[in-house]
């Protein structure tokens, strides 16, 4: 079965964020807090170079920090896809 593009997101974002925090992906919600997950600037940098070579949009790693909650972040994500 196939998943939108903005699932097949928030499911990349919340296991990239388990990953660099050793949290579940289950405890991530899209209202949480991006700085209060732990994410240092490192992981913003490899992240967002993830988020590049996955989906195929450029990205700023002081975007993580611009966009305070998941959703925001990936909001700002699909508009980019978007344009």
């Amino acid at each position: 079965m196939a998943t939108s593009p903005e699932a097949e997101l928030y499911e990349f974002l919340r296991n990239q964020i388990a990953q660099r925090t050793k949290m579940a992906a289950s405890d991530i919600q899209t209202d949480s807090v991006l700085v209060d997950l732990g994410l240092q600037s490192i992981d913003a940098v490899l992240m967002c170079g993830d988020v590049e070579d996955h989906f195929g949009v450029e990205m700023d790693p002081a975007a993580v920090f611009e966009h305070k909650t998941l959703d925001s972040f990936a909001q700002f994500i699909l508009r980019k896809m978007n344009a």
